[in-house]
């Protein structure tokens, strides 16, 4: 059936007709990613306790293939500029919507991110109408008559933001602040990881999508571009995004973990590198927990950066390092003349 049908209808019965859904010009999201300073994993009720952020909201909690956890959306409502390209920008008002993540009960994941519309009218509404479409920003205005919306749209969220511009990433980052120091929390993580920074957008590309391309602009921030095929399939690249954000984190630390190791003793080095294979070995599980139609553009991801072939060689070298530097612990070192 289509809207059209359900409008005809609607109006035969003399209700006022519905208008569809503005569609989705361009979905611009952000996530920080770090391990929860806890000692120990948090089971099912403590998680609950965490990410119940919101009262009377629910978590949304899930025990198979490895615990996952959400927390209720929390809605911030912003009134700024969206760049447009390199050079322009508009307007836009509404909600950014934030989510807490918890991978494991070991890693926590914060999310942000917005679906940018075009608006009905061309003035500002009332925040009443904004707050009712939690995640949702409109453009005001006409928008600059030059290239694709949601290629100019990407572009200029992409690039430096500027006095008065959409900040996703401090959102993220006031919000993960507050989930760390959750009164929950010892702070005493099992071993020390950096915090990684995910910046993407997903935009509908028909037959294009779907697809995924990821890029490390440093060694703590990487940019993701999603292409899905219709507006319903939004949803599915948030949490492909959140995914990848995971395992490039898992990547990150274990990475991190060996480089810190070298040079150590061989007692330092066990401290070192055991917590990563005790803590999150069993955590490496690229796409088991994405909707069934990303799952082939994470295989794409996956073949051409090799992220399980890069896991399973480092895990391999965790080991291998931890069993000569026991070995070389029970004999009290390693002479020169033993070698």
């Amino acid at each position: 059936m289509t809207s059209g049908d359900v409008v005809n209808r609607a109006g035969a019965a003399g209700a006022p007709p519905r208008r569809a859904a503005p569609t989705p010009l361009v979905l611009l999201g952000e996530i920080r990613t770090c391990l929860l300073p806890h000692s120990v994993t948090l089971d099912g009720q403590a998680t609950d306790d965490l990410l119940a952020t919101v009262p009377g909201a629910t978590v949304l909690r899930r025990d198979r293939p490895g615990p996952l956890a959400f927390s209720p959306r929390r809605a911030t409502g912003v009134d700024c500029r969206l760049g447009w390209g390199s050079t322009g920008s508009a307007r836009v008002v509404g909600t950014v919507a934030s989510t807490a993540v918890l991978v494991g009960g070991r890693v926590a994941q914060l999310s942000a991110h917005t679906t940018v519309v075009r608006a009905r009218h061309r003035k500002r509404r009332p925040w009443a109408h904004y707050i009712g479409k939690v995640g949702v920003t409109e453009v005001l205005g006409e928008l600059p008559d030059r290239g694709s919306p949601d290629q100019e749209l990407s572009a200029g969220y992409f690039a430096v933001p500027g006095p008065n511009t959409l900040d996703l990433a401090s959102i993220c980052a006031r919000h993960l602040d507050d989930l760390r120091a959750a009164p929950q929390l010892d702070q005493r993580p099992p071993l020390r990881a950096p915090t990684t920074r995910l910046r993407w957008t997903a935009v509908i590309g028909g037959s294009a999508g779907p697809a995924v391309s990821l890029r490390l602009e440093d060694d703590l921030s990487r940019t993701a571009r999603v292409i899905v095929r219709e507006d319903k399939d939004l949803p599915d690249a948030l949490r492909l995004c959140q995914d990848i954000a995971v395992h490039d984190w898992l990547l990150t630390v274990i990475d991190a973990k060996v480089r810190a190791a070298e040079g150590f003793s061989d007692g330092r080095q066990v401290a070192v590198l055991a917590p990563v294979l005790e803590h999150l070995a069993h955590l490496w599980m690229p796409g088991a927990q994405v909707p069934a139609a990303m799952r082939a553009p994470w295989r794409d991801l996956q073949a051409a950066a090799s992220f399980s072939k890069q896991w399973t060689a480092r895990v391999e070298q965790l080991q291998r390092r931890i069993e000569v530097a026991t070995y070389h612990a029970a004999r009290g070192g390693h002479p020169a003349g033993d070698w």
